[in-house]
């Protein structure tokens, strides 16, 4: 898409991509099929002082930690993580005596984690393809992943788990709550980048803008980079907030208990204000 036409900038189909698009529609563009911001992302997620793309190196010891004592998984359990990026927790478990996959849909992702973590497997793939049958013991979703999928795709992510879980086996996951900082202090507003930056090699600028969506507890954040060219690149990045009473109806419905809910996935516990909540589900 272009906002140049016969040297004329095009304000009416800029206020046209500024409109809230229905809920949960995709972009024109998914920046995980995009080289550049594949390595973006992946820089981030490696990237030891900050949380853009996942949580910090002890946030991460611990969680792993708390989770082999919390769901009791000796060595030689098997654990299937999806969303797993670089391997930053599938290398964790696998160091501990797991047998682990990951899925994720980042091939840049899944080259760096095979190429730093011999000890798993890991698939490039759509985890709402998931198609294994009794497989493992545990499966995680790290970070809020649940969070970014529509009503439909959400169920579809849980049948895939249930049917890759063991009779008794785990679901672990987090999700944002509606006190998240995100929902309270929307992230809004427009930035000029004269070089590279975390969307496009060269000079662009960024028109950021937080949409709420109220009545269905989700909010979208929509990004238009727009180049010298006038080209328009649209990139969104959806969230729902859930309670733990919505979150624990919808797996109910798929066949999963609620054993426990935390304030993270540390063990944390969980309070009113909570921005995460850590979800622990067995399938029923």
């Amino acid at each position: 898409m272009n906002l140049i036409e016969n040297d004329d900038l095009q304000l009416e189909t800029l206020a046209r991509l500024a409109q809230p698009p229905p809920l949960f529609e995709p972009a024109s563009a998914r920046f995980w099929d995009d080289p550049y911001i594949a390595q973006q992302l992946l820089i981030a997620h490696l990237d030891p002082d900050t949380e853009a793309a996942s949580r910090k190196p002890e946030t991460i010891d611990r969680t792993v930690v708390w989770l082999m004592q919390r769901l009791d998984l000796q060595p030689g359990a098997a654990l299937l993580d999806l969303g797993c990026g670089p391997g930053l927790y599938t290398r964790r478990f696998a160091e501990r005596g797991l047998q682990v996959t990951g899925v994720d849909f980042s091939e840049n992702s899944i080259r760096y984690a095979r190429d730093h973590d011999p000890r798993s497997m890991y698939i490039h793939a759509d985890y709402l393809t998931l198609d294994m049958a009794n497989s493992f013991d545990a499966v995680t979703l790290i970070y809020g992943d649940i969070c970014v999928l529509s009503d439909q795709h959400r169920d579809t992510v849980l049948q895939g788990v249930r049917r890759a879980l063991r009779p008794g086996g785990w679901f672990v996951f987090d999700i944002t709550t509606p006190c998240h900082d995100d929902r309270r202090q929307p992230p809004s507003g427009w930035s000029v980048i004269t070089g590279a930056g975390f969307w496009k090699p060269g000079p662009h600028l960024v028109l950021s803008r937080y949409y709420n969506y109220a009545e269905h507890d989700t909010g979208l954040e929509q990004y238009l980079v727009i180049e010298n060219n006038g080209a328009v690149t649209e990139y969104r990045v959806w969230r729902h907030y859930y309670t733990p009473e919505t979150i624990g109806a919808a797996l109910r419905a798929q066949g999963f208990t609620v054993e426990a809910v935390y304030g993270d996935l540390t063990g944390t516990p969980y309070q009113p204000d909570s921005q995460w909540a850590g979800i622990v589900a067995r399938k029923a």
